[in-house]
């Protein structure tokens, strides 16, 4: 075939030459959409099991049916943009519920209007903080970041039409189920209405076989499809996390009373209350021990971290991140909200100062730790994290400053959920040739959407719990029970605080807030509330988590801190659904348990929650939306 002479111009109408789908209204639209659907389930789920699911690969299902399927004209790079925007609204959920919570454990309402605000400004911060290490994360360490893996291999699948009707299918049974099993519960028990826990004791079945079954080892199971389909998601990585609770019901409480070492004067057939509290108080231990050698663990990295911002790129070379002096704007933005939050709060000048650098500073390093870890394990030590930043503030703040220290931690545990996300999605899109500025800048544009969306379904599911345990009488006498038990009310409790108390455990049993309990625990051991033997367990179990981390990494001190400190009943579905995915690969494959189950067991565990949620709010009642929405305008 002859050369063209120069000068003249060769038609190829053949060739495509529009610009190819990257940044579009569909692409934006359908990840905002499914981001606040998945903000409101995993608001609820994440408070139920103490960890969230990450919303990447659903949102890219939901992006190949909906792109691919119904416009018929969706790119792999725009269903990447889809699913950046989605994980992008939901992740902050994992700060707002790790930390808020805690403020209604110890009886001190949040400011709703401080505490949205810094959880949105973290949410910015967390996305910018981390922008300069991905060069060093993923084109030079080249982590592995197991869920952006996982989420690029879905955008390159071919099937997406199946697998969103699968996770339609699921979401619908999911919602149907969660109902089914309760009116089935209340058929059987009865009651003036749905029950809003379903638990089955499972005792009964090991005294039939001849086996005796203590009440202190928690013989209860949640019939939870949100925890059963966690699990199946999570798979044969996330099986450590049951062992906790094993651990803690079926070791550590049967040597409490084979040994002697009860608190005086409790009995063993009374001992469950007791001992759930050595188990907590030892959990929150290890995570706080964990916490500690992870940062240690992770300094390899923070090293390398402060070398990769020195460096430039070749000469000529066009950036494709978002340009470096916004990290300097960043730093300046951080250190103004946190000082605005603390003298807000009633901190001097000088502590506030004080707060907001070492909140600045804490927010871009425990980013990098929780990148880190999210990079090699898949698992982000958020909490332990937020823990040691708040530790830090009321060190500096003094004991009583806990609300505005932990409002300060809220910006902090949303900042670091937004970092992990922010180099999840840059993986995925590293592998299917995104642009990383375009990513950082659709993170940026929707980055104050979560926040305030948990916030909003937080306080809904709390003002249902509160009016729950007033119009209860038997609710509250268990409740007055429990907090007696547990030492949340005694005789010196001022009594302007008794009732506030009362209405946060009443939260905690019904929702479990496992992380936030972990964090007041600890936030309690740091401002002296509690006894010699409190700290003795705390330190042992600190310890635990040291040696646990040291000798295997990846987080574990963290991970069986948590699982001690959760409920048994709540982990036996997780572990159920660990083993269940097991079993489905290793009989049907990998590519079955992908392309099928997966896309089904998110849809469970998506309607599953929503079933909740709505539950929750139906419960609330018109008077209690009126209520709880002076409350947020109001501020408190």
């Amino acid at each position: 075939m002859p050369e063209p002479s120069p000068g003249v111009r060769i038609e190829r109408p053949w060739i495509e030459t529009r610009p190819y789908r990257e940044e579009t209204f569909a692409g934006y639209g359908i990840g905002i959409v499914v981001g606040i659907l998945l903000t409101i389930s995993m608001t609820y789920a994440g408070l139920k099991l103490g960890f969230t699911v990450p919303a990447s690969a659903m949102a890219a299902i939901v992006g190949l049916g909906v792109l691919r399927g119904l416009m018929r004209k969706g790119s792999i790079v725009e269903n990447n943009i889809n699913q950046t925007v989605a994980a992008a609204i939901n992740i902050t959920c994992s700060g707002v519920i790790f930390t808020m919570p805690v403020l209604y454990l110890r009886g001190d309402p949040p400011n709703l209007l401080s505490i949205t605000l810094a959880a949105i400004a973290g949410s910015f911060l967390g996305t910018v903080f981390i922008v300069p290490l991905r060069k060093q994360m993923i084109d030079l360490e080249r982590l592995r970041f197991p869920t952006g893996y996982a989420t690029a291999t879905v955008l390159k699948a071919a099937g997406g039409g199946k697998r969103a009707l699968l996770l339609l299918y699921g979401t619908i049974a999911g919602f149907l189920l969660y109902f089914g099993i309760r009116y089935l519960l209340w058929e059987i028990h009865g009651g003036e209405e749905l029950p809003q826990e379903a638990e089955a004791n499972y005792s009964g079945i090991f005294s039939f076989l001849g086996f005796r079954i203590p009440g202190y080892t928690s013989p209860v199971i949640e019939l939870s499809l949100t925890g059963l389909a966690a699990g199946f998601i999570a798979g044969r990585y996330a099986i450590v996390v049951i062992f906790g609770g094993m651990l803690a019901s079926w070791v550590v409480a049967p040597a409490l009373v084979r040994f002697g070492w009860l608190p005086a004067g409790v009995a063993p057939e009374n001992a469950a209350g007791p001992i759930r509290q050595i188990n907590r108080e030892l959990g929150i231990g290890l995570l706080v021990g964990g916490a500690i050698a992870g940062v240690l663990l992770a300094a390899p990295m923070i090293r390398a971290a402060f070398a990769s911002l020195s460096r430039k790129g070749p000469a000529g070379t066009k950036s494709q991140e978002l340009p470096a002096p916004l990290i300097g704007v960043a730093a300046v933005l951080s250190f103004v909200v946190v000082f605005v939050a603390g003298s807000l709060g009633g901190l001097s000048a000088g502590k506030a100062i004080a707060c907001g650098l070492v909140a600045t500073f804490w927010i871009w390093l425990a980013g990098v730790i929780v990148s880190q870890a999210m990079g090699v394990t898949d698992w982000a030590p958020i909490s332990g994290m937020s823990l040691i930043g708040i530790a830090a503030l009321l060190a500096i703040a003094g004991k009583g400053a806990v609300p505005v220290c932990v409002t300060m931690g809220c910006a902090m545990a949303v900042a670091m959920a937004q970092a992990s996300d922010m180099m999840q999605d840059l993986k995925t899109g590293h592998l299917v040739g995104a642009i990383p500025r375009k990513q950082q800048v659709a993170q940026l544009w929707v980055a104050w959407i979560g926040p305030a969306v948990s916030i909003v379904t937080l306080t809904a599911l709390f003002t249902s719990a509160q009016k729950e345990y007033r119009s209860k009488e038997t609710l509250r006498a268990e409740i007055r029970e429990i907090a007696a038990a547990e030492g949340i009310v005694t005789p010196e409790t001022p009594p302007e605080k008794v009732e506030p108390l009362l209405e946060g455990k009443a939260f905690q049993k019904r929702f479990t807030a496992p992380q936030a309990g972990a964090i007041d625990g600890a936030i309690k051991a740091v401002t002296g509330e509690g006894n010699a033997d409190i700290f003795t367990r705390y330190a042992i179990g600190a310890l635990l988590g040291v040696a646990l981390t040291f000798a295997a990494g990846g987080g574990l001190g963290v991970q069986v801190g948590l699982s001690m400190y959760l409920r048994l009943s709540t982990l036996l579905p997780f572990g159920i659904g660990c083993l269940l995915s097991v079993l489905v690969e290793k009989r049907q494959g990998r590519k079955v348990l992908e392309e099928v189950w997966i896309p089904l067991a998110a849809g469970l565990l998506v309607g599953d929650s929503l079933a909740g949620v709505g539950q929750s709010l139906h419960g609330i009642g018109w008077e209690g939306f009126k209520q709880m929405f002076a409350t947020m305008v109001g501020g408190t």
